[in-house]
Order: C-alpha cells, then structure tokens, then sequence
C-alpha cells in the first residue's frame, strides 16, 4: 500500500492565473492608459491612490509589493518623470520623502480603482462568502510562507 500523498499545489496554475488576471487589465484599460504605462507603474498609482488619505513612503510599497529598494526607487522616479507623482520632504524626518499623487496622477489613480474594482468583481464571480473567506485565508498563508522564505 502506498503511502498517501499530500495535494501538491501546481506552481503553473497560479502563473496562469496571474497571467490571465494581467492581460484582462490590459484590455480593458482605456488606450491613454497603455502609452508608455507598465502593469507594475498602474499598480503604484492604484495603491497610492487607494491609501491616499495615509502618509506614504517609499518603504510601504517596497513592503506591500514585497520588492526590492531599487526597484520601487526605479519605479517612483518613473512616476515622478511622468508628473505622477512627486516625493514630499516631511518636517519630522529630513531623510524621508512622502509620495504625494498630482492631479494627473489621481486622475490615473481613479481610473486604475474602475479596472481594480471591474477584474475584482470578475475575478470573484460566482464564488460564495464561505470561498472567498477560505481564498483569503488560503492566499494569506502562501503570502507568508513565500515572505518568510526571503529572510
């Protein structure tokens, strides 16, 4: 008798997953949008833009996305570049820089939160308050287990 095995989790299904949850942003992002916009820029802005009412640095998104200093630093001075957003010098800290969207960038930001809230509703379609709330729960844990493995 064989021993039994635990499900294994297919790697492949969750890059497909992203894959398709990203080309469905791209089609339906207005055509403005696509000029010179990176899914990964889009996604700054829409954070920034969900969290506006907070203070936030550079270091929320570098921990939020789970990205490298570089990367972020690279990503917000292409912002910055494109009058998205800008960094703001905070009276208690000369050291840190506070991202501060600009009308455009809101403007931007709006739009984003449309096609957030429109792949949301069609991501989740179908699925019960008991699946989500397993989803969630299920997705957390990856998150955590995968974090941890960067320490």
């Amino acid at each position: 008798m064989q021993p039994l095995k635990a499900p294994s989790l297919n790697i492949t299904q969750f890059m497909c997953v992203m894959n398709l949850l990203q080309r469905s942003a791209i089609r339906q992002l207005p055509d403005a949008l696509l000029q010179g916009m990176t899914v990964s820029q889009l996604a700054a802005i829409g954070f920034l833009f969900f969290q506006e009412e907070k203070d936030l640095y550079q270091r929320d998104l570098e921990s939020f996305f789970k990205l490298r200093r570089s990367t972020i630093s690279s990503l917000l001075g292409t912002l910055e570049k494109k009058e998205l957003i800008q960094r703001c010098s905070v009276p208690h800290d000369a050291r840190l820089k506070k991202l501060v969207l600009t009308p455009q960038g809101r403007q931007v930001g709006s739009q984003v939160h449309q096609l957030f809230t429109s792949l949301n509703q069609q991501m989740v379609r179908g699925l019960s308050q008991e699946e989500l709330d397993t989803m969630h729960s299920i997705l957390s844990k990856i998150e955590q287990n995968l974090s941890s493995e960067e320490l």
